[in-house]
C-alpha cells in the first residue's frame, strides 16, 4: 500500500472535533482555515457587541430577571462589562486574530486547525 500525507480543516473544543474539510497540501488547507477562523473571530465579536448591549439593558432595567434589584456589587460588574465586554470574548478575539495554524489556541473555547495525516491508499 502507498502512504499519503492529507490536511484535515475542522474546529475542535471541549466536546466536539468537527472535519470540515480535506486538502492535498497544507497550502490548499490554509484558505479554508482562514476563513474558518475568521468566521469564528466574527462570532466573538458579535458576543462581545452583545454582551456589552445586554449589560447596557441590565444596567437600564436595574434588577435581575427575577426582580431582583442590583447590589453595588452586580453594578459594578455590569458597568465593567458595559465599558469593555466580557473577558471571555475579549480572550476569544485576542486568540483568534493569530493567523498561524500552528501557534493559534483558543482553548477550551472552538480552534480552528489544520492537521497532516498520513493515509494508506
Amino acid at each position: 500500500m502507498k502512504k499519503e500525507v492529507i490536511y484535515l480543516v475542522g474546529d475542535s473544543g471541549p466536546e466536539h472535533n468537527s472535519v470540515r474539510s480535506i486538502h492535498k497540501t497544507r497550502e490548499g488547507a490554509f484558505k479554508p482555515w482562514n476563513k474558518l477562523r475568521l468566521d469564528l473571530l466574527h462570532e466573538a465579536e458579535d458576543g462581545l457587541k452583545y454582551s456589552k448591549e445586554d449589560a447596557e439593558r441590565n444596567l437600564k432595567d436595574g434588577k435581575w430577571s427575577e426582580d431582583r434589584p442590583f447590589t453595588q456589587e452586580n453594578i459594578d460588574y455590569f458597568k465593567k462589562i458595559k465599558e469593555k465586554g466580557d473577558e471571555m470574548y475579549l480572550d476569544m478575539i485576542k486568540s483568534l486574530s493569530c493567523e498561524d495554524p500552528e501557534k493559534i489556541d483558543n482553548s477550551p473555547h472552538d480552534t480552528p486547525y489544520i492537521q497532516k495525516v498520513e493515509v494508506e491508499n
